[in-house]
């Protein structure tokens, strides 16, 4: 299984009209690239990507829209992880596999040379500094390069153990170690402090250090303009941080380091997080050592403000995300990854989904589904709390089907089964991507499975919650309070939860009474409205789902009922015939 950070890295490095090009003419006509869609035959073109956003592709003929990974799943009719592989192919990508265990780097023990000392006192960085954080160098094979090049070496040291090493060469060419652990840079100077801070290169460390701040670390990689986040070198290195009572966040003021700092506050929390504010002119720790010195850098972390009081909108903030909003359009969620469903629903953090439909017609298989494909395709970590699906190993072999396309089980075909080799790298990717909530030792009540998972968003920076079923939560309803009232305020925690911890939740919940009109073999499909216990199950959720299976014509159908932000979805129904071969979703229409 590819490792979700290189598909990170290989999607930031991606351009749609390159890609596009590989199978059209792509020609730039003022601010987008055009193309006659590869997809359908037409003789104007109507496949279009904005040059200030050559990520996504839209056709306006055939409907298409996506990333490069899903032009290529369409032309190519290929999985997933064949598409990855062949956008690797052509920008010459090395591919990292997940499963192996980290191998640490060979020491560059080669001392810097003057003229790389002095690019650092430039910086107003000293040798002693550079001694004191064994910089060193070397001749390493670059990517921006493409060739061998001099680099500088920050060596990334834990328990004094060489664990990485990040090489600098000319023109900001960076380049990680990968077969080796990332982690935070510098981490050991926290191991016994209450207040750390966090900076996002290894030279705003170094500067930090000159301005007599001891107690600070950097992030290897950060994240992107793209807001791919998924800090792994935070879940390596979490138990620096369990007993830290203040945490000063020195990010970078671009936009890059904006959501850098987003998602270090919603793992770390708001309530121990302080920020910075760098003078006009500085964009990091960098700028305020070269420009203003060194006391001006300490008294910055000294003045570290608090976050703002929750529950107060400044009237700036609004009128920035409204400006925001009008430029770049509204945020768009995640797509879940499957075809035929993405264009009716995206998820979106700070949302909730509520799934129901007829015992035995598939609910929780659907959504198998989904946080699989969300896992595959864009990073998602999910935890699972299923009454249902037990114990945690039984459900491990569903979503090992949906990982990897195939059956768990023997089948009379065994092209049709998960091959050995291939289970191994999925297993490694299920304990990455996926935790399982023990029901059977764990408060059960709908406050401790939200605590559980407040604990996971910090520890494993998940993102996505699915409970699996309403009715089997441990429900105290006190009493003269009405069912309805208590699963309005239920649902109103639980809307509350995503929104504070920035996760996605779903709810599956059974109907309460089925409906068969006279003469008729089948259920009516159920609503939302037909949950048991109360209407607020519509109301109150984000999104609504119903999964129904038509056993005269063999289909499972998925009725998109509710859809709260237009922009997200849409109500309607897609159809899929489930391959009890493969055990795979096949759509139809």
């Amino acid at each position: 299984m590819i490792s979700q950070e290189s598909i990170s890295e290989l999607k930031d490095k991606a351009k749609m009209s390159e890609i596009l090009a590989l199978f059209t003419d792509v020609k730039r006509v003022g601010s987008e690239y055009e193309a006659k869609c590869p997809i359908h035959n037409e003789k104007t073109p109507s496949f279009k990507v904005p040059s200030n956003n050559d990520v996504f592709g839209k056709c306006f003929g055939c409907g298409f829209g996506g990333d490069v990974f899903d032009l290529v799943i369409k032309i190519n009719n290929c999985t997933f992880y064949e598409a990855v592989e062949y956008v690797a192919n052509y920008y010459n990508y090395e591919l990292e596999k997940d499963g192996t265990p980290p191998i640490p780097p060979q020491p560059r023990l080669e001392k810097i040379e003057p003229k790389y000392i002095k690019w650092f006192e430039d910086r107003g960085i000293s040798n002693n500094t550079l001694l004191r954080f064994n910089i060193t160098q070397s001749v390493e094979w670059m990517p921006n390069a493409q060739k061998e090049i001099p680099v500088i070496c920050f060596n990334y040291y834990r328990n004094e153990q060489l664990v990485n090493i990040k090489y600098r060469g000319a023109q900001r060419d960076f380049k990680l170690n990968k077969a080796s652990e990332l982690i935070f840079y510098n981490i050991d100077s926290i191991k016994d402090e209450d207040t750390c801070v966090i900076v996002e290169g290894e030279v705003d460390a170094l500067s930090m250090y000159e301005a007599g701040i001891y107690n600070v670390v950097s992030v290897p990689n950060g994240t992107t303009p793209k807001g791919n986040q998924r800090l792994s070198y935070l879940d390596n290195c979490y138990e620096y941080f369990v007993s830290k009572k203040k945490i000063i966040l020195a990010t970078d003021q671009d936009k890059v380091g904006k959501l850098l700092k987003e998602e270090l506050i919603r793992r770390l929390g708001k309530n121990r997080c302080f920020e910075v504010e760098y003078p006009d002119g500085c964009k990091d720790a960098n700028d305020v050592l070269k420009f203003h010195g060194k006391a001006a850098l300490a008294l910055l972390v000294e003045q570290a403000r608090e976050l703002p009081i929750e529950g107060i909108v400044n009237h700036e903030d609004i009128e920035a995300d409204i400006l925001n909003y009008y430029e770049n359009g509204y945020p768009q969620g995640t797509k879940i990854g499957i075809e035929g469903f993405d264009e009716y629903l995206q998820f979106m953090p700070g949302q909730f989904t509520t799934i129901t439909g007829i015992p035995g017609h598939g609910k929780s298989e659907w959504v198998d589904n989904m946080i699989a494909h969300t896992a595959v395709k864009s990073g998602w970590k999910w935890a699972i709390c299923s009454f249902e699906n037990t114990p945690a190993s039984l459900h491990g072999t569903k979503l090992a089907e949906k990982i990897g396309g195939k059956a768990f089980d023997f089948r009379r075909d065994p092209s049709n089964r998960i091959a050995p080799s291939d289970l191994k790298i999925i297993l490694s990717f299920i304990g990455s991507n996926f935790a399982f909530i023990n029901t059977t030792n764990t408060d059960i009540t709908l406050d401790g499975i939200l605590a559980k998972t407040a604990e996971l968003v910090a520890r494993k920076g998940i993102n996505g919650l699915l409970i699996d079923p309403w009715n089997y939560i441990e429900h105290k309803i006190p009493n003269g309070v009405p069912e309805t009232l208590y699963i309005s305020d239920c649902l109103t925690r639980i809307k509350l939860a995503a929104m504070k911890l920035g996760i996605h939740i779903i709810l599956i919940a059974h109907p309460a009474k089925l409906n068969k009109a006279a003469g008729q073999k089948s259920y009516d499909v159920p609503t939302l409205y037909s949950i048991s216990g109360s209407a607020h199950f519509y109301n109150k959720t984000d999104n609504g789902i119903t999964v129904y299976r038509d056993f005269e014509k063999e289909t499972v159908n998925i009725y998109v009922q509710k859809v709260r932000y237009s922009w997200l979805g849409k109500i309607g129904t897609i159809q899929y015939r489930f391959n009890t071969f493969t055990r795979q979703y096949e759509f139809i229409c």
